[in-house]
């Protein structure tokens, strides 16, 4: 049998060796950023694209050391008047490796408003022959100068009422040439949110909250839409539903915003080159609709009786509504100076299966590297769910009010399905929690505890129009945070198939997917990646219940790092980063909030940290070195404003407002002005390395001193020379001393670090760090010698830990809490937020071990010692990275007899290549041989290098860490230990 194998396996490398170029293929294209394969209409808003590309090998298990060596690119644009196309730019064979962000260099531009194909193939080792061409490709291109198209098109209106609740507007437009239409494109914006629809239909239906939320006067987003398909000859009707969203004053209180508002420019060409537009201007209709009440906090109002079927269709005649003209209303841009329209480059708020894709396997057993006895039963929703949630269960209160429970903290609506006599009216309230028993009579009432919702009432109305079959609602322009809905007065006994709920979040792809045989740490990372998702909603969010929902730069800052870990969001933070530049001071402040609206100038330092960070962290994940140089002087601008207070106060007095927000009670937060100098000293160090790549040199040296300067002050004000110890003694304070590099002396670092691991120690092993110190800790005690540490504590399920969150008494956390203590709080207990979610980057990048910020991948696993090894015996890890999947999966001990061993199953994906570090799993263990597929390819007592598929072993004498450098492909390594 293993002669078969041997030469079926040698076959099948010869084949492929003979015919490489047929044995792989491209995928995940992206164009500006933009997944191809995720977008229906592809819209490029740049003259100078740049393309990147995956290399998949049809077999990974066989090839290893796939390495691009040239490619080609090929763009062609669609002339307006044929049918065939003209030559744009042809790269040629580029002899090269590069395969992310390869750049346009076509002697010209792109056009605006153009549409385009393009094509690209690769070679790669020693063939000659390039793998078959992908299919064409087609994209457009924006009006690059949106805002002067705009501004200076005086037929062009914003409409709307300040009359009436104008949120229905229509207009019929006729279609009478008798060319061909060639293409038909919109630019739209209804604020604050608004829906869409051509002939009867709804443009984009699982679209929704569109478009995203901005400081409105700073920018204001447009969205296209490509109709070309969609035009008819002769009569078409557009529909256009508006809400409120951000832009009213019951939001923010501003009374330059509402009422809701329309702009709208249908460009339509024709084969023989006619053209023809329809603008929004006061030819067109509105009236108030169904929608009687829309508000992010307190729900909508419908009353199904209002609605009009066919009021998107042409011919549409009503006899019971008042359609009037609307008025003509400014511009939400007051001063055109200083703010832009803009087209809204980033994926849009999606509701249901169309929200979230997936690059990762989900389920792990399906590898058989971990079964259901190792992941334990995690509690709550699973992506596979496709983003519609069933009830779990359904009861009937004591107040005699139907009551569902999801099983998982969600945010979106959901669809009910009603039967009864028209004008029924029902009323439906979301909560995240239910009212706890009576501790005197142990009393459940299964009631919904709103009170941390505080004055956002959550909940929806329905008028029933009494459709003889049944009628479905869902809301259209708010949005719930909640596990628990309640449906006070149905008309009709609802059954858990009269209700599905719709997860609803900004659109993104799952890419990083991370189990282990811990499983508190499985539901840790679960409520991450759910409590991350709700806070994804045009901008990064707190919380998604309250009446709050805001992009606080805090919570930002620190969630950015494992947001790029789990989901695809490079477009999500370029649009959030230019929203964070909008609201920065000409003195280069910036607030604690973005958008505008209740942000509060100066931000505190640990938050004004969103601008650096999100900078730095996009770069990090996505290697594209634009984004430095896009907002490096605003990131700078940004810290001199941080100095220039720093001149007044020195770091002992450094300006302060949040400081290490939310210790666990009964601790206090430590010393505010070191939790803001640790965030001054973190920013200029981020400003150094990114004046370093982007060969700054005058600012390196500027900013190398003045670190040096700072990281000396640091220890001189905080350090306690008595006791030994930073400021107040509290781990935080040690935690953020350590974290900074440069700023512990070596001589006295031990010293700091047992006094922390010794703190922690009195403690039961809890930490009692804040928000800004909890993301610094795990990765200190790991990088430190004290992994297995960090370890036990991430093990813990009593108060105060992650754990608690759902093994308490009281509830079963699905997300992350905001407080460790929730069930004990009142209106400040989300159990919705984000900001504890660091610890996820933690699990990629320490757990698992992977490091994608050198030239090649580095991944070493960081293992709990030989003592500790129940706590995590073995770990699963999917990252979907730039050049395609990397994959570890590690068993210890897996056969018994192999004692002190590691089973280390690694994928590394082609055109890259990658550091394995194999670390000892005991104290002074050293490692007595390495195994790769049955092969021994070094041993302790054989001095001579072994050349198996090209692997290289080095050991550190000093550590003893083993290095093994690897090429593309599927390895499987045994690492046995004495």
């Amino acid at each position: 049998m293993f002669y078969v194998r041997y030469f079926s396996t040698l076959l099948l490398i010869l084949l492929w060796s003979a015919n490489d170029a047929h044995n792989f293929s491209l995928f995940d294209i992206r164009i500006d950023h933009w997944k191809i394969n995720t977008r229906r209409d592809l819209v490029i808003n740049t003259p100078k694209p740049r393309f990147s590309w995956k290399i998949h090998a049809l077999d990974d298990i066989l090839h290893r050391n796939i390495q691009q060596i040239a490619y080609q690119i090929q763009i062609y644009s669609v002339k307006l008047t044929q049918q065939d196309e003209l030559y744009q730019w042809d790269s040629e064979r580029i002899i090269s490796s590069q395969s992310i962000h390869v750049a346009y260099t076509g002697h010209h531009d792109l056009l605006h408003s153009t549409f385009y194909r393009f094509r690209l193939r690769v070679w790669i080792n020693n063939s000659v022959v390039a793998c078959k061409w992908i299919e064409w490709i087609q994209f457009r291109t924006a009006i690059f100068n949106l805002h002067e198209y705009i501004i200076n098109n005086t037929d062009l209106l914003w409409i709307g009422s300040t009359e009436i609740n104008m949120n229905e507007l229509r207009k019929e437009f006729n279609v009478s040439n008798a060319s061909p239409v060639k293409s038909a494109i919109v630019y739209l914006s209804g604020l604050g949110y608004y829906e869409f629809y051509l002939n009867g239909n709804n443009v984009d239906p699982s679209r929704k909250l569109d478009p995203g939320w901005t400081t409105y006067e700073k920018r204001t987003l447009l969205v296209s839409f490509d109709l070309t398909a969609n035009i008819s000859v002769g009569m078409n009707a557009i529909g256009v539903k508006l809400g409120n969203g951000w832009y009213s004053q019951e939001q923010h209180g501003k009374e330059t915003y509402s009422p809701p508002r329309l702009i709208f420019t249908l460009s339509i060409l024709f084969e023989n080159g006619d053209q023809m537009q329809v603008l929004s201007d006061q030819t067109w209709l509105g009236r108030e609709g169904s929608i009687k009440h829309d508000s992010v906090y307190n729900g909508e109002i419908y009353d199904r009786r209002s609605d009009r079927l066919n009021w998107t269709r042409p011919a549409f005649n009503d006899s019971r509504s008042a359609w009037i003209t609307p008025e003509s209303l400014k511009s939400p841009i007051n001063d055109t100076s200083v703010g832009l329209l803009v087209l809204q480059d980033m994926p849009p708020i999606r509701a249901g299966s169309d929200a979230l894709h997936t690059e990762v396997m989900i389920d792990s057993l399906e590898y058989g590297y971990l079964n259901h006895k190792d992941l334990g039963n995690i509690k709550g929703a699973s992506f596979a769910d496709g983003g519609i949630i069933k009830p779990v269960d359904m009861w009937i209160s004591d107040s005699g009010v139907q009551t569902f429970d999801l099983g998982q903290n969600i945010v979106g609506w959901c669809r009910l399905k009603f039967q009864g006599p028209s004008g029924f009216g029902t009323y439906i309230r979301h909560a995240e929690i239910l009212v706890q028993p009576v501790v005197s009579t142990n009393h459940a009432t299964h009631n919904l505890n709103t009170e941390n919702l505080r004055n956002a009432t959550a909940s929806d109305m329905y008028i029933l129009r009494g459709d003889r079959l049944g009628e479905v609602y869902e809301p259209s322009f708010t949005i719930h945070g909640f596990r628990y809905l309640s449906v006070f007065g149905a008309p009709n006994y609802l059954t858990t198939d009269n209700v599905e709920c719709l997860v609803v979040h900004s659109e993104t792809t799952l890419k990083g997917h991370f189990t282990t045989s811990n499983p508190i740490i499985n539901q840790i990372q679960h409520n991450i990646q759910w409590g991350q998702l709700s806070n994804l909603m045009s901008v990064p969010t707190d919380c998604p219940q309250r009446d709050e929902r805001r992009g606080w730069l805090g919570d930002a800052a620190l969630s950015v790092d494992e947001a790029l870990y789990n989901f695809d969001l490079i477009k999500f933070y370029l649009n959030f980063l230019n929203l964070i530049v909008d609201m920065q001071l000409p003195n280069g402040a910036i607030p604690d909030i973005v958008p505008g609206g209740g942000g509060i100038y100066p931000a505190d330092p640990n938050w004004g940290a969103a601008l650096p960070k999100i900078t730095w962290q996009l770069y990090r994940h996505y290697g594209d070195r634009q984004i430095l140089e896009d907002y490096y002087d605003h990131v700078r601008a940004y810290i001199e404003n941080v100095r220039s207070g720093y001149n007044d106060t020195g770091l002992k007095n450094l300006f302060w407002r949040y400081g290490d927000w939310l210790p666990p009670s009964p601790f206090p937060r430590t010393n505010e002005h070191l939790t803001s100098s640790f965030a001054f000293l973190h920013n200029v160090y981020i400003l150094l390395n990114m004046s370093q790549i982007l060969e700054k040199k005058h600012d390196t040296d500027i900013y190398s001193l003045f670190y040096q300067q700072l990281a000396e002050e640091f220890h001189h004000v905080f350090f306690n020379t008595t006791s030994n110890y930073y400021a107040d003694g509290m781990q935080a304070a040690q935690v953020l001393a350590l974290a900074l590099p440069g700023v512990v002396p070596p001589t006295i670092r031990n010293v700091v670090l047992n006094y922390l691991v010794n703190n922690i120690n009195l403690n039961g092993n809890h930490a009692t760090t804040g928000i800004v110190s909890m993301a610094q800790l795990y990765p200190v005690l790991s990088d430190n010698g004290y992994h297995d540490l960090a370890l036990e504590m991430i093990s813990l399920t009593t108060y105060p830990s992650y754990g608690y969150m759902f093994t308490n008494p009281y509830e079963n956390a699905t997300t992350l809490w905001e407080l460790l203590n929730a069930p004990f709080l009142g209106p400040m207990s989300s159990r919705n937020h984000i900001m504890y979610g660091s610890i996820g980057a933690w699990f990629y990048a320490h757990l698992a071990g992977i490091d994608l910020s050198s030239e090649f991948i580095t991944i070493r696993p960081r293992m709990a010692s030989e003592i500790k090894k129940h706590l995590m015996t073995k770990l699963d890890c999917q990252l979907s990275t730039l050049y395609g999947l990397v994959r570890i999966a590690y068993t210890r001990d897996e056969r018994d007899t192999l004692p002190n061993s590691i089973l280390l199953r690694i994928t590394i994906p082609p055109n890259t290549r990658a550091r394995i570090i194999f670390e000892p799993l005991f104290v002074g263990g050293q490692c007595e041989k390495l195994i790769e597929s049955d092969t021994v390819i070094w041993a302790l007592d054989n001095t001579t290098i072994i050349n198996h598929q090209k692997i290289e072993i080095e050991k550190n004498v000093a550590t003893n860490l083993m290095n093994a450098y690897i090429e593309s492909g599927q390895y499987e390594f045994q690492a046995l230990w004495i």
